[in-house]
């Protein structure tokens, strides 16, 4: 099966190339058109460095102000003193303790220009550690010691390195439960004569803390139970900077709340301490709205109402409406979030919906309730169960009116980092979906669904500039009493469309001789795929090239016939997300009649 889409794949490149020819000056003009920057001008330092060598010259040219260039001697030698003592300070926080910089000034024509003699780069002596009042634990001062252990004997006596291992220490004793430990003052002893730096670390490391309750400020905002179940620590245990972070960063997610902050209070005579968290409550009712555009699924609007904080749950009451060429809905959510355990969420639903697709329109209602995991983690499991009646018609033959009681179990493993999740860079995601379901109405069977896929993004070049993503998505149902025929043609499965394969419309690839022959449509098993690379070429904007490949079949000796799509595109990074803007070719004639298909839309494709 590889070998025929591979095959397929090679045939269609030529056409690719014919049927972008056209298109490709413009959507390329129009990009390079929009992400131009207007020019800027700077002036560089005027200043001319002598007696130092070319990286300590770039060094310290990096650190002097962009300025014009004098234009009276004055001025001059106001630049030159400036520099100097730039300089100056840049050579001792690298160990040339004994440089000497001097700065002169010319008058024709006004110049400045600095001498710089580094002399000899001062080395480390052996440094020493004082506790000021008690001394931490032996595990605690073996880690603080490792810590500072980078300031060795002999090394360039370089101020930062004195700095991080200083800052690192204090992590080390905060990391062993010293949550009040402090750096005291810091002593540094230069000596010219032997050219030595000889650093004193002075460290207050307190009495170690453990972790106590937790509780909310103002009181009267959460509920006590919910504020209890946040807690990621058994009640005594050792205080670590992670555990309260955690604590934020679960109270943040929830969205109701502006900002959040953690004290310590005093320690009872156990030495355990409550956790206080000092919130900012976020506005209550929150008004939301989004617009994607393609030309095979049309103009969709989106619009959301959103009651935090409903019943001092942290929990969101959000009422939705989908207004769309192919899809409307109208929605009501209640999400609870750590209702099941820290970072899985509660979520309770009712819908009303329509779609005209290619192979059926179909109106219904359905109650839906999940545990879902948080996006944050990076292995997460949900569940949950959907009751809907649904009635479809503009179909050739097949079930017209269904009532599905079904099920979900996934597991996901997502290593992409959270802060990129719409535009992910680096990692991976793999995600198995299964989906048992019981169906009644014209007929009745049970019947399952498996879906599986994965995805993985690598970033290369200067600051990740480039980025290559590939995914693979397939699936498959079949009837456990019953006929596979006879499911619902909305739980079929279906390629094509912004999110699958693009340049086809939405759900349009499946076997087309079922709707000839009176049966369902869709096929019973999926696959899918994708390669796209992204590059990234200033702050704010991107093109992005890709080969889209799916189909929907009733047997895998016809998965690999697939159709695909391809095309390129325009990102502009709005901060959050970027924008996306897609020109994507079918090259499959039979399975589509436009020449192409344009998506703009919020994120990545995947």
């Amino acid at each position: 099966m590889v070998d025929e889409a591979l095959t397929g794949l090679a045939r269609a490149l030529p056409k690719l190339a014919m049927r972008l020819l056209p298109l490709l000056p413009a959507a390329f003009v129009a990009a390079i058109g929009f992400a131009a920057d207007p020019p800027q001008a700077w002036a560089e330092s005027p200043v001319v460095l002598d007696g130092a060598n070319k990286d300590m010259r770039e060094a310290i040219l990096e650190l002097l102000p962009d300025r014009d260039r004098p234009t009276t001697l004055f001025e001059a030698e106001r630049i030159a003193e400036e520099a100097a003592t730039r300089a100056l300070l840049w050579l001792r926080s690298e160990g040339y303790y004994g440089a000497a910089v001097t700065p002169e000034a010319s008058e024709e024509p006004p110049s400045a220009r600095l001498i710089i003699a580094p002399g000899l780069r001062f080395a480390f002596a052996d440094p020493a550690l004082d506790y000021v009042g008690d001394a931490p634990s032996s595990e605690a001062d073996a880690a603080v010691r490792e810590a500072i252990a980078h300031v060795r004997a002999g090394a360039p006596g370089r101020a930062q390195d004195v700095i991080a291992s200083e800052a690192a220490a204090l992590n080390r004793l905060q990391q062993a439960g010293y949550a009040d430990a402090r750096i005291g003052e810091r002593r540094v002893v230069v000596d010219h004569a032997a050219a030595t730096v000889a650093p004193t670390f002075r460290l207050e490391p307190g009495a170690m803390a453990r972790l106590g309750a937790v509780r909310a400020e103002p009181a009267d905002l959460f509920r006590e139970d919910f504020v209890a179940r946040l807690r990621n620590w058994d009640e005594g245990a050792v205080y670590t900077p992670e555990a309260l972070a955690r604590l934020r960063r679960d109270m943040s997610a929830t969205g109701a709340v502006a900002s959040v902050s953690t004290e310590l209070g005093p320690p009872d005579a156990n030495g355990v301490r409550d956790v206080v968290m000092q919130v900012e409550p976020a506005r209550r009712n929150a008004y939301e709205a989004g617009v994607s555009y393609s030309t095979t699924e049309g103009l969709g609007v989106v619009g959301e109402w959103t009651r935090r904080n409903f019943t001092h749950r942290a929990d969101s009451l959000t009422l939705s409406s989908t207004l769309a060429e192919m899809q409307q809905d109208i929605t009501a959510e209640w999400l609870r979030p750590h209702a099941a355990g820290l970072g899985r969420s509660l979520t309770l639903g009712a819908a009303i919906e329509r779609e005209a697709l290619t192979g059926y329109t179909r109106q219904g209602v359905a109650l839906y309730a999940s545990v879902d995991a948080s996006n944050r983690l990076e292995f997460g499991t949900s569940y949950g169960a959907r009751l809907s009646y649904d009635q479809y018609d503009d179909l050739a033959g097949g079930v017209s009116n269904a009532v599905v009681l079904s099920g979900f179990g996934a597991v996901r493993r997502n290593t992409t980092p959270f802060e990129h999740r719409l535009d992910p860079r680096d990692g991976s995601l793999l995600e198995l979906r299964l989906e048992p379901s019981i169906s009644s109405g014209d007929e009745t069977l049970a019947f399952g669904r498996a879906i599986a896929e994965g995805r993985v993004y690598r970033s290369f070049g200067r600051e990740d500039s480039l980025t290559l993503a590939a995914r693979i998505r397939t699936g498959w149902l079949e009837a456990i009493s019953g006929s596979a025929e006879d499911v619902p043609p909305d739980r079929r499965f279906y390629a094509g469309g912004g999110g699958s394969v693009r340049g086809y419309e939405y759900n349009s690839i499946y076997p087309r001789e079922r709707d000839t022959l009176g049966l369902t449509p869709g096929g019973q098993g999926l696959l899918e795929g994708s390669i796209e690379a992204r590059w990234r070429f200033s702050e704010r904007w991107g093109l992005a090239a890709f080969v889209d490949g799916g189909n929907a079949f009733d047997s895998w000796s016809d998965a690999a016939d697939l159709s695909f799509g391809a095309g390129v595109g325009v990102r502009y990074n709005l901060g959050f997300a970027p924008l996306r803007a897609d020109i994507a070719i079918p090259l499959d004639d039979e399975r589509s009649n436009a020449d192409y298909a344009l998506y703009i839309s919020l994120g990545q494709a995947f």
